[in-house]
């Protein structure tokens, strides 16, 4: 890579696990607003950005929905 990057290095900070399984999990102020509305939703801090989804797939649903988020500051 010309800037020197590699990929699988460790990255400094703090994580934290947000789950919005069974309702919303955004922070206060809401920066982001009701971008899905009737739906859960979860959304990393100002100052955090995504680094991970987990989805749970259930044999009867239809479809795989996401759960939770890994947000990193």
């Amino acid at each position: 890579m010309e800037d020197g990057a590699r990929g699988g290095a460790t990255v400094g900070g703090t994580r934290r696990t947000v789950w919005f399984d069974r309702g919303d999990n955004r922070p206060a102020g809401n920066p982001g607003g009701d971008f899905a509305s009737g739906h859960h939703k979860g959304q990393c801090a100002v100052g955090e950005h995504l680094v991970g989804v987990a989805y749970r797939a259930w044999i009867w649903s239809p479809g795989k929905e996401p759960d939770a988020l890994m947000c990193r500051s």
